[in-house]
């Protein structure tokens, strides 16, 4: 009996004498920061960084290439910063080595922890190597990403969302961002006047321009539907400076060039309408034979009546400035 109490003292020693994983503090240290980086080995592929300040300002950002990249911004509470430091207490992560690699995979990706805390800062970088110490830490972070981005956070697919936006500043410029954008959204063409010009490219464009501030030659070329103008923006083109003028004389007539052509996506020449004096009574003195010409066209007698009496009122509204 008494070996047996003796070989159980020793067991008590010995399992006292183990190291124990270190008790994360009570407390977040004041001065808490992290800087979290993961990616591919080329850019090209995607990259990704996290930055929370010590008082849990959070920038999420993802990058592609020299060029594409999308922003979050968001505040992390003190509980979920807490939890980040505690994991790296717990697996040792200050106590780790400064580079972890595989020299054998010459691909493959990255990931990149900094962490500041009591005024000392501690980076451990692992490449093509699994450390559970530095997974656990980084599974803490990558955990309150997705909790505030959601689950596309580690997909590109939410660049797409700016596809539209990237093509209008890019049309007409040829530089390496620009081609960038236009290869990861496949676009088809620069939005300009002679890509639009082509008949299987009308409605594309003036999809497109419904969306999109388009400059006045666009507008001019395509005719654009403008009925639903609320503000001098996207579907208004880029001279529109007066939104009531824009409103009340533009926006819900259909317009026709003097020529008498139309396109089959005919709409409201606003921009004109909101553009200078001089170019407005252009516009209105053959304005009459554009819209009689349409509705002849047409064969609409109700029409163009409609369309006299628009004409009438608009060269109204301008009579003193156009005699």
């Amino acid at each position: 009996m008494e070996k047996i109490f003796l070989s159980l003292a020793v067991f008590a020693f010995l399992l006292a004498g183990c190291s124990q994983p270190p008790e994360p503090p009570g407390e977040l240290p004041a001065d808490f920061e992290v800087e979290y980086e993961s990616g591919a080995m080329h850019v090209e592929w995607g990259q990704y960084s996290l930055k929370i300040d010590s008082s849990g300002n959070a920038v999420f950002e993802k990058t592609m290439g020299m060029a594409l990249s999308k922003k979050y911004e968001f505040n992390a509470s003190e509980s979920e910063r807490k939890k980040i430091f505690d994991a790296a207490v717990t697996n040792g992560f200050f106590s780790l080595n400064e580079q972890y690699q595989d020299p054998s995979i010459m691909d493959g990706g990255w990931s990149s922890i900094q962490i500041k805390s009591d005024s000392e800062t501690k980076t451990v970088t692992v490449t093509n190597f699994y450390l559970e110490q530095f997974d656990k830490v980084e599974a803490e972070i990558t955990g309150l990403i997705v909790s505030r981005i959601g689950e596309r956070a580690f997909s590109f697919d939410d660049l797409e969302e700016d596809c539209s936006q990237k093509k209008s500043e890019c049309n007409g410029k040829d530089s390496s961002e620009c081609n960038e954008w236009k290869d990861f959204c496949e676009w088809k063409g620069d939005i300009n006047t002679e890509y639009c010009d082509a008949a299987e490219n009308r409605e594309e464009c003036i999809e497109y321009c419904i969306d999109n501030t388009c400059n006045e030659e666009l507008c001019d070329a395509l005719l654009l539907d403008a009925d639903n103008c609320t503000e001098c923006g996207p579907g208004c083109c880029s001279l529109c400076n007066n939104l009531d003028a824009c409103e009340t004389i533009g926006c819900s007539v259909t317009w026709v060039h003097p020529s008498g052509e139309s396109w089959q996506f005919g709409g409201c020449e606003n921009t004109n309408w909101c553009a200078g004096s001089e170019e407005i009574c252009d516009y209105l003195l053959a304005a009459y034979q554009g819209y009689a010409y349409h509705a002849f066209i047409e064969g609409n007698q109700e029409k163009a009546i409609a369309y006299e009496e628009t004409s009438s009122a608009l060269f109204g509204l301008y009579e003193e400035e156009c005699n």
